[in-house]
């Protein structure tokens, strides 16, 4: 199953929704949508022009979950595509990148709710189109490996923690730009799920930040080359068994002086 939060690529998508057809080469699937039976998959651009140049201007915010999506030019209500979106008939499944020339798309899943929609707008791509306000699940659309666990948060102590490591986890665009960056592979132990289990482990970390949140008050500006560093669950957990973390160094140490 396509997990919110994680990332994956429009070759890896598309199996999931047509498992017994070839991966095309050209055609509506390269596009910004797509219905495949009941369900209209989304491809979005977020801030920044398509690869086609097409400059829609689709927002997403992470902290509240209201994302606008614009349609392709001449889009609108009454097409069979949105009217059955609007009506119920078919479910959204959207993916959205930060960066065009990015083959990874983060999947934000499947709106709570469509809170408007508007024919006849005029953005730089199109003189109208429809304008979709969607709301997602902020939860949903967060990164479901959190180091930290609903169980874990039940003291003080644990819930101002989660708050702190879910505000940046759940960012999506520093997720991705530190993958981008560094890979999955741990940079602790070297461990990487896609070459233990296939395609399920693809894209698959966590995201370990080097200045604990604990230790910076207030919003922080994170930059995912110097801040931010891939790591398996086992190797996040261990960073996290003192107060201040271990760095990675030292945890290096520790495992190859244990390995001695």
């Amino acid at each position: 199953m396509l997990s919110p939060g994680n990332l994956y690529t429009r070759k890896l998508i598309w199996p999931y929704y047509q498992p017994h057809k070839e991966y095309p080469t050209g055609g509506d699937w390269f596009t910004g949508y797509v219905a495949i039976g009941n369900v209209l998959v989304a491809f979005a651009n977020i801030d920044v022009p398509g690869r086609t140049g097409h400059d829609f201007p689709n927002k997403f915010d992470k902290d509240t979950g209201l994302m606008t999506w614009f349609g392709k030019p001449n889009a609108h209500s009454a097409q069979p595509t949105f009217k059955n979106l609007l009506n119920g008939t078919t479910v959204l499944n959207m993916f959205v990148r930060w960066n065009s020339s990015d083959p990874n798309w983060y999947f934000l899943g499947q709106p709570e709710s469509i809170v408007a929609a508007v024919d006849g707008i005029s953005t730089n791509a199109a003189e109208a189109t429809i304008q979709i306000d969607l709301s997602f699940n902020c939860n949903d659309a967060a990164s479901d490996e959190l180091f930290i666990t609903r169980d874990e948060i039940k003291g003080t102590e644990g819930q101002r923690k989660a708050v702190l490591v879910n505000r940046y986890e759940r960012d999506p665009q520093l997720r991705s730009e530190a993958i981008r960056i560094h890979g999955t592979t741990c940079a602790i132990c070297c461990f990487d799920f896609e070459t233990k289990y296939g395609a399920l482990g693809i894209n698959f970390c966590h995201i370990h930040h080097l200045v604990p949140l604990s230790e910076v008050e207030g919003p922080q500006s994170i930059d995912p080359k110097t801040d931010l560093l891939p790591v398996c669950p086992n190797c996040h957990a261990m960073l996290h068994k003192k107060k201040p973390p271990y760095t990675p160094e030292e945890l290096r140490t520790l495992i190859n002086s244990h390995k001695s």
